[in-house]
């Protein structure tokens, strides 16, 4: 069995590229994290926009929620022809 002998010059080449390998995946984390903040304000400012246009849309042509009871007894129409007074 042979004895292999690692010199300290090799181990600080190692611990050298292993720093280098932390620092690019540093660099690329940060522009992730800036990234994903750009995409949460761009989704915050869609959701924002969202809400106006859904307000102008019910302004312009409001839907009747099915399950909401509609008051008949102020009717300003006359009777309907199946229907006397």
């Amino acid at each position: 069995m042979t004895k292999e002998v690692i010199e300290v010059e090799e181990l600080r080449k190692e611990k050298a590229k292993l720093e280098g390998d932390r620092a690019v995946l540093n660099e690329r984390l940060t522009a992730l994290n800036t990234e994903r903040e750009r995409i949460v304000q761009q989704i915050t400012m869609i959701a924002g926009a969202l809400q106006t246009m859904n307000h102008f849309i019910d302004k312009v042509d409001p839907e009747i929620d099915l399950e909401d009871e509609i008051d008949l007894s102020d009717e300003k129409h006359g009777p309907g022809p199946d229907e006397t007074k």
